[in-house]
């Protein structure tokens, strides 16, 4: 037993030895992997940010459902508002994370060590725009959300909800500063502009004139002033600037339509909008829908419509089992699930700044170039040539369309968003033009959905921010309104 225990102290002795000696060798680079990434690449950062953007613009979820714009065909649950909870942690955790790690590292001292991926006024620049992008759908959907304390990594892991008023100042404020930024120094990993900071400036003033349109209702003179300022900054001037997500045919950067669709056949055109071109003889019918592959049955539950020699029928919006045929209804084009580089995937289009035009007239805001009916029929003629109308059918059309008006103008722009689910189902809401029904078998709420709610998640682990931000709105549900939605 004696020996043992000297043994056992002979042991330690030599590890305490050894240990203390360890600490002043310098192994040099012996345990460092060569193959890892010693520093964060920033351009990659931004590049892992944009890869986010598709599940906003071509998303397959509820957005496009609540703007009514499609229907389901065999899972009809989210078109009747079976979903009350979403979560926004995954947009705070990844890409909102990622830019603002890259506008961090291009604050610090050390900023000079990422200059490989661009100077330091494009990536702050880019990821200060790209984190606007993205904080606008987010508060759009949810209303009160993390700001101002949001972002911060482990220095503060419950932030605050900032009121969606004090998040639209800080965006607007946020846009401006990186404008500010841009300074044309290059930027790797932007595969959207290839780093021109011209193209990033309309990118961001185009976003500022949406934004400032959402306020116009709740804050007439701020949504002037952030408008005009977006006007002299520089917007989309023609369907050549639209901003859409460049797409590949890779699987890890393809259209999300063309997932859903490899295996499954579970959305159609709603009948909602192929009745609403049919009824007023709109040439985008053709582009917006295909035609059915059989027309026989179910004729009591389909609407079918001939147009240009071809069989349309909108597949009835939320209705819970409707045991209707997918070859019985019209398909999304596959311009839309294929490809989506024009006909979907849109970020911002040049009709949506023409109709913008034509309500900031309708609202009599003074210095603005045209009147209010020549950008109403350059937004219809303009979403038109998007989709690939003829110049003489979209002439036609427009010679059969109502004046403008605060209506005309909301519906023309409810369509020409076709497929901009989370854009259209927002102007919707606050434009309140088309009249929509909400869905038959409706599950929840009382209405079409008029917000997220925020996620069990979110509920739970920042219980005290995110009852305080519910507790400033009156019955909060889905059917409660955001901010800047005042009618």
């Amino acid at each position: 037993m004696k020996t043992q225990i000297q043994k056992i102290i002979g042991l330690l002795t030599i590890s305490s030895l050894l240990f203390v000696s360890c600490e002043t060798v310098d192994f040099g680079d012996e345990n460092l992997n060569p193959n890892s990434i010693s520093k964060a690449n920033t351009g990659a950062l931004i590049t892992g940010a944009m890869r986010n953007i598709p599940s906003i613009v071509s998303n397959v979820d509820s957005g496009v459902l609540y703007a009514q714009h499609v229907s389901e065909i065999t899972y009809n649950e989210e078109s009747c508002y079976e979903t009350i909870q979403w979560n926004f942690d995954g947009f705070y955790t990844g890409p909102l994370m990622d830019l603002q790690t890259v506008i961090n590292l291009n604050n610090s001292e050390n900023a000079a060590e990422y200059s490989s991926s661009g100077s330091v006024g494009m990536q702050k620049g880019v990821a200060h725009l790209l984190k606007v992008y993205m904080m606008h759908v987010i508060t759009d959907r949810w209303g009160a959300v993390p700001y101002s304390e949001a972002l911060q990594g482990v220095d503060n892991l419950k932030p605050a909800f900032d009121d969606q008023s004090a998040v639209y100042a800080g965006m607007l404020a946020e846009i401006d500063a990186a404008l500010s930024f841009l300074d044309g120094g290059g930027l790797s990993g932007d595969f959207m502009f290839n780093g021109d900071a011209a193209k990033w400036r309309q990118f961001g003033n185009t976003m500022k004139m949406v934004m400032a349109m959402r306020m116009a209702d709740v804050d007439p003179s701020g949504a002037e002033a952030a408008f005009k300022s977006a006007i002299a900054g520089g917007v989309l001037t023609s369907n050549a600037d639209n901003i859409h997500y460049p797409y590949t045919t890779a699987d890890d950067n393809d259209n999300p339509w063309q997932d859903r669709f490899q295996s499954r056949e579970d959305y159609a055109a709603s009948d909602v909008m192929v009745d609403h071109l049919f009824a007023n003889s709109d040439p985008r019918l053709a582009k917006y829908a295909e035609p059915v592959v059989s027309a026989t049955g179910d004729t009591s539950k389909i609407d079918y419509v001939e147009y240009g020699g071809s069989t349309y029928a909108g597949m009835p919006y939320g209705v819970l089992n409707p045991g209707i045929l997918q070859t019985r209804v019209s398909f999304l084009p596959s311009s839309i699930i294929y490809d989506g580089t024009n006909a979907g995937g849109m970020l911002y289009s040049y009709a949506q700044v023409c109709f913008s035009y034509a309500e900031a007239h309708l609202r009599g805001w003074s210095g603005l170039a045209g009147d209010a009916q020549t950008w109403y029929e350059l937004g219809i003629a303009a979403s038109h040539a998007q989709w690939g109308v003829s110049t003489a059918d979209a002439t036609a059309y427009l010679g059969s369309v109502a004046p403008v008006s605060m209506e005309t103008m909301a519906t023309e722009k409810w369509v020409a968003l076709y497929m901009q689910g989370w854009e259209a189902w927002s102007e919707w809401r606050r434009l309140d033009y088309p009249i929509l029904t909400p869905a038959a078998d409706a599950l929840t709420g009382t209405g079409i959905p008029m917000r997220n709610g925020y996620g069990a998640t979110t509920a739970s682990a920042n219980k005290a921010n995110h009852d305080a931000a519910v507790a400033k709105i009156s019955g909060y549900n889905q059917d409660s309104k955001v901010w800047w939605d005042t009618k």
